[in-house]
Formats: structure tokens, C-alpha cells, sequence
């Protein structure tokens, strides 16, 4: 379905300067502004900008505070890997639509690869695109019956122990129902957008994105009986600390990171409010990313 034509540009980078940016993004900005494009980057990224251009004329390009970079545009490009755009996906505007371009080797969430997305861009500028729209999880950590944190994710959130050779023991619970104690390493709790990263690794099993659910995958446990486990993502998951105590911590799709407490409680559900638009590939199905990531055939 054709949709308004999409103007104002925004350009999220991945944190690790490439030097694939050197040709992309002086090439690509160039394109974008003779086509009557407004062209915006987070202040944050303007020095490295200008590095990326070197003595190439820049005074037509915008930087903008965080806040309205997420929230003002009409698309945002993203260009890097996965990880740039989960950190995309958990700030921006519900209604922005998010291309996210792998500019890496190893990348699920990413629709399009660095050498297939410039042809695409001229029509997804004039409205001819599709979108998926997928929900993000809440998160919040209740200590002392308040809420000592909360915050979304995208991929997963890892209850993870910090001390070496030790093991942390948990107790998981969906809708007041108890699932099980777990001791070991932890706990991964993913999307199934995120199957396919830590939880996979971890012995989970790889769930199509549409599947409306959440993945526990225990990481390294004690018993053999433990074994992941997919709910539907309608009941709140909840989990508890249980002695004896080891130090833990709180990683919400490797990019944010709190200490929990010993009778902290973690509290996981599907947001109603925080979604996020990301545009489809249409030349590229799910299954064949997957066959072309893990090279499950090589028969045609």
C-alpha cells in the first residue's frame, strides 16, 4: 500500500565507527538531499559526522537532540546491525517506520543488507512500503513494594549471575502459577525476535517472529529437567531471587545493565503502549534469512 511520501530523514549509526561509512554515508546523503530530503543526525554523532565527510560541504545536514531525533522524523534509517537497531527500536516513535540496514555479517532483525537497500530506498521514500509492527516488553523491578526500575526491551532480558563458579538459584512464575526453580547461571527471557541470538545459543529454540510469545531459556542449569520453556506472552512472567544469595544482574538486550537485590521482584510483560514499525523486505522471507544465516541446506 502506497503512503505518504517520507521527507524528513533520520540516520542512526552504529556506536563503532566503520570505515564502510566513509563511502556510505557521504554517497547516500548526497542522494537523499538532491532528492529534496531533509537529512538529520543525533547531536551526538556530529563530530564523527563530519569525519565520515571529511572536507565535503555538510551545511545542509541537521543534528538534532535525542529526544526529537526519535520523535519528529518520518523514517529512520539505521544503519549498522542488529544492535543498533534494538537501540533504535526501544526509543523510537511507535508510528516512525525503521529500515534497518546490516552493514555486519550476522543479522536477523536487519531486513536489508548494505547491497540491497539503495535500490529499494527511491520507492520506500515515496510511500511504497510495507511494515510489521511488533510489540516491545515491559520490564520493572519492584524492592520494598515499589518500583525501584522499569524500562522496555526489544531481544531479551538476562537475570545473570556475576560471581564465578557460583551458582544463583530463581524461581519462575507465569501468571502466579509456578513454572520452576531454577539453579545455574541464570535466565534468558526473549522475544521471538530475539530466539535467535542468547536464548538460541543457550540451547532455546528458534521461534518465528509472529508466534505471539515469550521464550524462558535457562542458561547452564544444575538439572537436565530444566529445559526452555514457550509461553504465551498474555500472562506477566515473574521472577524471584531464592537462597542462598549470589550476586545478580539485569541486562535488558545487552545495552542496559542493573544490579538486582536479593528479594527484588521482576516483573515481565507485553507492552500495550511501546511498539515499533519496522518495514519489511519483501524480496526475503524469514526462512530463507535463517537459511542463508545458519546454512541449514545448500541444496536449492
Amino acid at each position: 500500500m502506497k503512503k505518504s511520501p517520507l521527507i524528513i530523514i533520520g540516520i542512526t549509526l552504529k556506536p563503532n565507527s566503520t570505515p564502510e561509512f566513509y563511502n556510505i554515508l557521504p554517497n547516500l546523503c548526497s542522494w537523499l538531499l538532491r532528492r529534496k530530503r531533509k537529512v538529520i543526525f543525533q547531536i551526538e554523532d556530529k563530530e564523527r559526522v563530519y569525519k565520515f565527510f571529511k572536507n565535503k560541504v555538510t551545511d545542509h545536514l541537521e543534528f538534532w537532540d535525542a529526544k526529537k531525533f526519535h520523535q519528529d522524523i518520518d523514517i529512520m534509517l539505521s544503519l549498522g546491525g542488529d544492535g543498533t537497531l534494538i537501540g533504535v527500536c526501544r526509543r523510537i516513535k511507535a508510528n516512525i517506520p525503521v529500515l534497518g540496514v546490516n552493514l555486519g555479517r550476522l543479522g536477523f532483525i536487519t531486513e536489508f543488507n548494505k547491497n540491497e537497500y539503495f535500490d529499494r530506498l527511491g520507492d520506500i521514500l515515496d510511500g511504497k512500503y510495507d511494515i510489521t509492527i511488533k510489540p516491545l516488553f515491559h520490564i520493572s523491578v519492584m524492592r520494598k513494594n515499589k518500583v525501584h526500575f522499569k524500562d522496555y526491551f526489544f531481544n531479551d532480558a538476562v537475570l545473570a549471575k556475576n560471581d564465578i563458579a557460583r551458582m544463583i538459584y530463581l524461581r519462575a512464575e507465569l501468571e502466579r502459577e509456578h513454572i520452576y526453580n531454577i539453579s545455574g547461571d541464570g535466565i534468558i527471557i526473549s522475544t521471538p525476535l530475539g530466539s535467535t541470538a542468547y536464548s538460541m545459543a543457550a540451547g532455546g529454540p528458534i521461534v518465528h517472529p509472529d508466534v505471539k510469545s515469550l521464550i524462558l531459556t535457562p542458561i547452564c542449569p544444575h538439572s537436565l529437567i530444566h529445559r526452555p520453556f514457550v509461553v504465551p506472552d498474555t500472562s506477566p512472567i515473574v521472577l524471584k531471587i531464592l537462597p542462598p544469595y549470589h550476586s545478580v544482574t539485569l541486562t535488558l538486550d545487552g545495552q542496559v545493565a542493573i544490579n538486582i537485590d536479593d528479594q527484588d521482584i521482576v516483573l515481565i510483560n507485553s507492552s500495550k503502549v511501546k511498539k515499533v514499525s519496522l518495514i519489511k523486505n519483501d524480496q526475503r522471507s524469514y526462512f530463507e534469512t535463517i537459511r542463508e544465516k545458519f546454512i541449514f541446506s545448500k541444496r536449492d
